[in-house]
């Protein structure tokens, strides 16, 4: 660092320097990524934690937050429409959902139910009950962004819909620490 400070001039042209290179590098990768990033609107819309508990995690969440009235626990399923898959392949996957409120942002808790695989089941037996994704809105989750994902290095893993929308979890877990939920709400 000493003799690039020394041809450079100071820490704060060594500091531009490096960083130029640093871009340089980034940009010559075969990323996908285009100049507003993969995530052009950078609303986050939820946190989603698995959980083994969901009854107990949801008292746990009401008290923190000291919600008034007792959000509803649902089924989460795939659709007929747009049915879920694992890894490519189709599977019956099942989890109690919930949707806590907050001022700025919505908590999901997922707890995986049933005997089929899923991502939510194998993370919670890989990591317990943790934080598993952050969900976000996009418009052409199919025609635009599971391309643009995986070609940043963040394949699609579990893929399902409901009745008004689709969901995608792209595989960004060992890189941002947490997986990516593309979340397309048909108008």
């Amino acid at each position: 660092m000493k003799k690039i400070e020394k041809l450079w001039g100071s820490k704060l042209n060594t500091l531009l320097l490096l960083s130029l290179v640093f871009l340089a590098a980034f940009r010559g990768q075969d990323s996908g990524l285009e100049d507003k990033g993969l995530l052009p609107d950078k609303k986050i819309v939820h946190v989603g934690i698995v959980v083994d508990d969901i009854e107990r995690a949801l008292d746990k969440w009401v008290a923190l937050l000291g919600v008034e009235k007792r959000p509803v626990i649902n089924i989460a399923s795939g659709h007929e429409d747009n049915p879920t898959q694992y890894h490519g392949t189709f599977t019956d996957a099942k989890a109690r959902i919930v949707f806590i409120r907050a001022e700025n942002i919505q908590i999901e808790l997922l707890e995986p139910i049933g005997e089929e695989k899923s991502y939510w089941k194998d993370f919670l037996a890989q990591h317990g009950p943790s934080v598993h994704h952050i969900g976000v809105n996009v418009k052409n989750l199919g025609e635009t962004y599971l391309d643009l994902f995986k070609k940043a290095g963040y394949p699609l893993v579990q893929h399902g819909g409901w009745n008004g929308g689709e969901y995608g979890y792209m595989a960004s877990q060992k890189d941002l620490g947490v997986v990516i939920e593309l979340l397309e709400h048909y108008e």
